[in-house]
């Protein structure tokens, strides 16, 4: 039982120091309850102020403008399709990961229009979105602030 503990320590130590320190840039994290404000929510404390989506967004260049403006930067040959050749040098290389609905390995304009229609945040930069669920404008976004958007349908849950 003795070494059974010591290889889980080790393996956990491991798995720790590969992320070297930063786990954004092992690719995207998964967005939680509350879309991208949990996802930028790094000291944990239920709100998200200006500092923290900024470094969130510092953190993936997709994030800064809309998915529809980012697909079109690599859009090469401006077909409206990301071929296989476009999207294996696309930064972050998980920057559509989720859109290419067919399964088809290319993603088109169409996919990425889908996609993003079901979260109101993939249609704009995250800065955008930020002011806007900040309704006091204080530059933080409250735990209320985050439940009315979910309530008004601008967030939706998970």
């Amino acid at each position: 039982m003795k070494i059974f503990n010591m290889t889980i320590v080790a393996l956990s130590f491991v798995l720790l120091t590969a992320c070297d320190g930063d786990p954004l840039s092992q690719g995207p994290r998964s967005p939680g309850p509350h879309g991208p404000f949990s996802a930028s929510d790094f000291d944990r404390n239920g709100e998200v102020t200006r500092a923290e989506i900024d470094q969130f967004i510092s953190q993936g260049p997709e994030r800064e403008v809309g998915m529809v403006a980012y697909f079109d930067l690599w859009d090469a040959d401006k077909d409206q399709v990301l071929s296989e050749a476009e999207l294996a040098v696309v930064e972050p290389p998980f920057a559509f990961d989720g859109s290419d609905a067919n399964a088809d390995g290319e993603v088109s304009l169409a996919e990425v229009e889908a996609y993003v229609s079901e979260r109101q945040y993939r249609q704009m930069g995250l800065g955008e979105f930020f002011d806007l669920i900040d309704t006091d404008g204080d530059d933080v976004v409250s735990a209320d602030e985050i439940e009315a958007a979910h309530v008004s349908g601008q967030l939706p849950r998970g």
